[in-house]
């Protein structure tokens, strides 16, 4: 599907390229797909050499036993995956130097915060000629994350929609419901704090995925292309509205200032201070490990709303898998990607919260069981489709999210303002643009 964003993005694509090219500073023209490209034979196939960050871990289907499959099914085709083991801003320093070594790297798992920087680094491939036949595929909302410029780079692996943690004991302990609006939030907040619980928290090292996730929820559209440029809009009403809201919460003490990887949260969580959390859709893989139960009242459920007729969620990381430039076969490459960005139980037994909608993820049993019996894969994918379609992270986003993760240390309710953070985000984005030499609209 052609998001406005995408359709804003084509016109703003031949700057873009021109832009990546003074960067870059080779000359011609940008990669495009080329087509012709059928696969090979069995006794001489296309070799697809795959790079990924997947956990692998133990009870988990491997990646290359998924790929021992694909093998077997496409003769013409052969991949061979390797695991990444160092961090993801390492992996694409290896995949700038395969790129600049012209060593056949193909494919690459690329995380969606990073597909533009990748992009305009050079790194990455347009394979939009290709795309059309499988965007079918996917969520909306994620399929927009490997979109840049107009350009299509790959297709989306996994996602992080935000979503609510709850325990449904302690909810019932204080008869409060679980929030579907963030005026019902702010009313149990209350509530709970007058029994020395927070039902939600702000938290300082996360401020970057999860405030631009709830901007993204609240309807904004942070960068999106036009004819003249990229229009910056970290200022724009919604995201004001997520200022508003969690500064009335901030000041009235109504949720927990701490840093989600803090010990400080852990003993809040264990120790029942913390009754409530946004988080991403990734983090009920692992969230109550803290407990070391194997049951739990903990239960997922939807974002609060900003807006209850248009109930909405926002990307809190996730990555896709992206053609690599210089790969000689860009098209059996896109095919190796789509299926296994739909093979759905292999992906779920990596933990992962898939991105393709060709089947529904079951909720592994120990996870389960843990979240009170709940599907709570089901709930995930339903957030998967309420994800802002319009919402994509600009080609110059690692410089904005360490801007605003340096900033929202810095809230409190007497230091920097929700109102501070994002005009600190909104400068450094039109300044990091600027630097790029990328256009940037006023």
């Amino acid at each position: 599907m052609v998001h406005s964003v995408k359709k804003g993005n084509k016109a703003l694509f031949g700057a873009l390229v021109a832009s990546v090219l003074v960067i870059s500073g080779c000359g011609g023209t940008a990669d495009t797909a080329e087509e012709g490209a059928t696969g090979g034979t069995a006794e001489d196939p296309v070799v697809i050499q795959y790079l990924h960050r997947l956990p692998d871990g133990e009870g988990m289907t491997l990646v290359k036993e998924s790929f021992e499959r694909f093998n077997a099914e496409h003769p013409g085709i052969r991949v061979e995956a390797t695991k990444f083991d160092g961090q993801a801003d390492e992996s694409y320093a290896k995949i700038h130097q395969s790129v600049v070594a012209g060593d056949g790297l193909c494919l690459a798992q690329v995380s969606y915060d990073a597909i533009g920087s990748s992009f305009i680094a050079g790194d990455l491939m347009d394979v939009t000629d290709y795309a059309d036949q499988y965007t079918g595929n996917y969520a909306e909302g994620p399929m927009t994350q490997m979109t840049v410029g107009g350009a299509v780079v790959g297709l989306p692996q996994d996602t992080g929609p935000l979503i609510y943690m709850y325990d449904t004991a302690a909810f019932d302990e204080l008869g409060i419901e679980v929030p579907t609006t963030w005026d019902e939030f702010y009313e149990a907040a209350k509530i709970a704090r007058e029994d020395g619980k927070y039902i939600g928290t702000f938290q300082t090292d996360e401020v970057k995925a999860l405030m631009s996730g709830q901007a993204a929820a609240a309807g904004s559209t942070w960068f999106e292309g036009t004819e003249d440029g990229w229009e910056v809009s970290l200022d724009d009403e919604a995201t004001a509205q997520v200022a508003e809201v969690y500064q009335k919460l901030i000041d009235e003490d109504l949720i927990k200032i701490v840093g989600r990887w803090d010990t400080a949260f852990t003993d809040a969580l264990v120790g029942g201070e913390i009754i409530g959390t946004v988080g991403a859709g990734w983090e009920p893989a692992f969230f109550l490990g803290d407990f070391e139960q194997e049951e739990t009242s903990w239960e997922v459920a939807h974002l609060p709303a900003f807006d209850p007729a248009n109930p909405s969620t926002g990307p809190d990381g996730g990555s896709g898998v992206a053609v690599v430039k210089g790969c000689e076969h860009p098209e059996e490459a896109m095919l190796v990607a789509d299926w296994y960005n739909t093979q759905v139980p292999d992906l779920v037994s990596q933990g992962l919260v898939v991105a393709a909608t060709t089947e529904e993820p079951e909720t592994p049993e120990n996870i389960k069981q843990l979240w009170n019996g709940q599907d709570v894969y089901s709930v995930l994918a339903e957030a998967n489709d309420r994800m802002n379609p319009d919402f994509a992270f600009g080609p110059t986003w690692p410089a904005v999210g360490a801007v605003l993760n340096e900033t929202g240390a810095t809230v409190s309710k007497d230091g920097t303002t929700m109102a501070e953070l994002f005009e600190a985000g909104q400068d450094a984005a039109v300044s990091s643009l600027e630097d790029a030499g990328l256009p940037v609209v006023e």
